[in-house]
């Protein structure tokens, strides 16, 4: 018996890949090129979903994106089983690879202790509680830059640089863990994989073992990469279970069984999703176009807008690159928000561009939320409406605005689009005491604080005490309008184009420092500017 165990042991370890995970693989790797962000993509839509329910503010034309792509991943879940970790999700297929290139360095008999596994596995149900309650029921926002899977999906894209931060350092805890323990992401700590079980118990599709054929060597459950104990039972009744087939491909007495060819099930289920991931982004393009129709044509009722008629263009950053949008204003209200060019992933800018558009037409402005799981390529669509409309004064710079007539121009003038910022062309600095004064301005996300210094009815420093704005926007802003001001004596100078909102901020924050009057151009555009870039 112990020969025959050790068989099996030496058989599971050094076995050649069966014809199921050959196609199991081939469709991991084309998933991680064709879709790397898809399960990001699914838990950010199951957020927006959960988070629209929670506050009363859920709209079947809003949320279309979000709910057609949960419309094609959970019934497949629901009824055939996780072929979707198994299958489609690259952080898995990443913790498989580093699993499978690092087995000749593990220590034999290496596997976590089944009771140890079992409590573990709670910590992710832990995580999703958390993030339920905090960011989908308290509304708090979570910096990407300390997300591992947001990190992820930046190297997975290409951008290296953006995967700079606490995320990334998560994120090599967790292929070192990974290298140790198979799939340890997907058991332990994995939001996604913990709305997963809880859906998936009751599947159609489950692994049978007979009884009269199994020998007990257990090479099934050392095979299964969530550490489920095959072995015992009928059936492969866990949640847990990804169906990955590994271990039916490692049971040598063919004691279990599938109610379908492995290969052909897992394939047919991924092609399952993977079509209705598409189709489901072809209609959300449909209904968010017609919602926005609809939008456009309820403004359109409510008299003269505060903008100025015309068709106007705009550029802001996004994920990957530039985002242009050419915005359509009739009756002084947005009616339309054409995205001409992107270079973002398709899959994260069109979740964005599908709500986003349609919010600022809804709102009139650019003062709506991100869209969770693309939040790069949400805020590129608002910094290239907001310029577009010239309120930051970059269109206006660049000679992008196109009006219908002089008259319009003129009105754009007046109404904001001008490219500084302040109210006077100069600083008279005779009646304040030399000293040290504090002053507060508002930026796109909340307060700018500052510290001023006068010398000799000059100004000799600014310090930056504090700020809530985008730290890539805001250093960018700093770096520039504190030497500026200095340099200048004055507040009349250009603000950083593709960071205005964060340049406003520090100019009113150095005039109300100063006691001079001072007009933010960002108030007639964000209200505060809670939401946005």
């Amino acid at each position: 018996m112990q020969s025959r165990a050790s068989s099996s042991r030496r058989s599971s370890r050094f076995r050649r890949p069966s014809r199921t995970q050959i196609i199991r693989h081939v469709v991991q790797v084309v998933a991680f090129l064709l879709m790397p962000g898809l399960f990001i993509s699914t838990f950010s839509a199951l957020g927006d979903v959960g988070s629209a329910l929670v506050h009363g503010s859920f709209s079947p034309g809003s949320q279309a994106p979000s709910l057609l792509l949960l419309l094609a991943v959970l019934p497949i879940t629901i009824l055939w089983g996780r072929f979707f970790c198994g299958y489609l999700c690259s952080f898995g297929a990443m913790g498989d690879l580093v699993f499978f290139l690092t087995k000749r360095l593990r220590p034999r008999g290496l596997r976590m202790p089944e009771r140890a596994d079992r409590l573990l596995k709670g910590l992710k149900f832990g995580v999703l509680g958390a993030i339920v309650v905090l960011c989908w029921v308290m509304g708090a926002s979570i910096d990407s830059s300390l997300d591992p899977w947001s990190a992820f999906g930046m190297l997975a894209t290409g951008n290296f640089a953006a995967s700079l931060g606490v995320g990334l350092v998560l994120l090599a805890l967790i292929v070192v863990a990974s290298a140790l323990v198979e799939r340890f992401f997907c058991r332990y700590l994995c939001p996604l994989g913990a709305v997963f079980p809880l859906v998936s118990r009751g599947r159609l599709f489950k692994n049978a073992r007979s009884e009269e054929r199994c020998t007990g060597c257990r090479a099934c459950s050392r095979a299964c990469s969530m550490g489920i104990t095959v072995h015992e039972g009928e059936r492969v009744r866990s949640g847990e279970c990804i169906d990955c087939m590994e271990c039916v491909d490692s049971c040598q007495p063919k004691s279990l069984a599938t109610s379908a060819e492995p290969a052909v099930a897992g394939t047919a289920a991924a092609l399952a999703t993977v079509g209705l991931v598409y189709v489901g982004r072809i209609g959300a393009e449909g209904l968010v176009g017609t919602a926005g129709s609809e939008q456009a044509a309820n403004v359109a009722t409510q008299g003269q807008g505060a903008y100025a008629d015309g068709t106007y263009t705009g550029k802001g950053q996004g994920f990957r690159g530039a985002v242009d949008v050419q915005v359509t204003v009739e009756n002084g209200y947005i009616t339309d928000v054409l995205v001409t060019s992107y270079q973002d992933d398709d899959e994260f800018f069109g979740k964005a561009k599908a709500t986003v558009i349609d919010e600022i037409i809804s709102a009139q402005g650019v003062d709506v939320a991100t869209v969770s799981g693309a939040t790069y390529s949400s805020q590129g669509i608002l910094e290239a409406v907001a310029n577009a409309l010239g309120v930051e004064g970059d269109a206006a710079d660049d000679g992008e605005a196109v009006t219908t007539s002089e008259q319009d121009q003129d009105a754009a003038d007046e109404t904001g689009d001008s490219t500084t910022s302040s109210d006077a062309s100069g600083l008279d600095l005779s009646a304040v005491a030399d000293g040290t004064y504090t002053g507060s301005g508002t930026g796109l996300r909340g307060t700018t604080t500052v510290s001023v210094t006068v010398a000799d009815g000059k100004i000799s420093d600014i310090q930056v005490v504090s700020y809530e704005d985008d730290q890539q926007y805001f250093e960018h802003a700093e770096s520039t309008m504190v030497s500026e001001v200095l340099t200048a004596q004055s507040l009349d100078v250009d603000t950083v184009s593709g960071a205005t909102f964060s340049s406003n901020s520090i100019l009113e924050a150095v005039a109300n420092a100063l006691g001079v009057d001072f007009t933010n151009p960002n108030s007639s555009l964000s209200s505060g500017g809670r939401h946005g870039r």
